[in-house]
């Protein structure tokens, strides 16, 4: 009966899995099409016609969650998910399988049990977003630098700024896979009609990428004042690639402070064993006679 228990919640955890990250997106695009054969369709807020769309709305919304949500949204945006998925990912990862933890974890392990597993069902997910948060923002800041180096090869050679954007977004898709996603996204709002200014302001939305923050705003003072781009560009990749030497050696230093601990716990002991243990041995004997 036990086992039942703990077979039926993880049952469902895969299939909810399956169902956010696997189906959830396919009804968002077939009720798309459906709006516009019908001619109901909203533009941007189609998405919100879906009821799983419109739960997530209003489960986000609510004034206990909304703090919380706001918090993990910010991670999740960096990741490269537009509202709609940071909704469902939240609402699955934060609360959903959490729950089926923690019922699972009273079940099987009783009240104790159950309440360790709840703390670590609660928190565990927050601190997996936050560090997929950080280190998307660590690779987006590493790729925007070839997004400079490449905007300022294309602007050279005579292409706009709108064109170099479209040009990098199709063609260095290998070198930046994460950044190419918030190319696309310009690209579509420059495609809907929108200022080039909004297209920009939208790009480097997200403020703790600061390469692309640097270039966004570089963009838009060159379309607005019709200033030569070249020189501030290289400014911006030689700033950045000194915040990313001071970023390793920064690392590099914790990690030796990581490994002195870790010497300190384990090799210090066998150290005094190795070196005290036959003086002890020999007082021990003297001590026995």
């Amino acid at each position: 009966m036990r086992e039942l228990w703990l077979v039926l919640p993880s049952a469902l955890a895969l299939t909810a899995i399956w169902m956010a990250v696997y189906q959830a997106p396919r009804w968002a695009i077939a009720s798309r099409i459906r709006d516009r054969l019908a001619k109901t369709g909203t533009g941007e807020g189609e998405e919100g016609q879906t009821w799983i769309a419109a739960f997530a709305a209003w489960f986000t919304g609510l004034s206990v969650v909304q703090s919380d949500f706001d918090d993990m949204e910010q991670a999740l945006e960096t990741t490269g998910r537009t509202q709609y998925q940071a909704q469902l990912t939240y609402i699955l990862l934060c609360w959903f399988l959490p729950a089926l933890a923690i019922l699972a974890g009273f079940l099987i392990t009783g009240p104790i049990g159950g309440s360790f597993i709840a703390a670590v069902a609660f928190l565990l997910p927050r601190r997996v977003i936050r560090t997929m948060g950080a280190n998307a923002e660590k690779r987006q800041n590493l790729e925007a630098i070839e997004l400079c180096h490449m905007t300022r090869m294309l602007m050279e050679a005579g292409l706009s700024i709108e064109r170099a954007i479209r040009l990098i977004a199709l063609q260095a898709r290998p070198v930046m896979p994460h950044l190419c996603v918030r190319l696309d996204r310009f690209n579509r709002v420059m495609e809907s009609g929108a200022d080039r200014t909004e297209a920009l302001e939208e790009l480097g939305r997200n403020r703790k990428i600061l390469v692309l923050r640097s270039y966004v705003n570089l963009m838009k003072q060159s379309g607005s004042l019709g200033a030569g781009v070249s020189s501030s560009l290289e400014q911006i990749i030689r700033e950045a690639q000194q915040n990313e030497r001071a970023r390793l050696k920064e690392e590099t230093n914790r990690i030796g402070a990581k490994m002195t601990i870790v010497m300190m716990v384990f090799m210090l002991p066998a150290l005094f064993i190795l070196v005290g243990g036959p003086a002890v041995l020999s007082i021990a004997e003297s001590f026995g006679r």
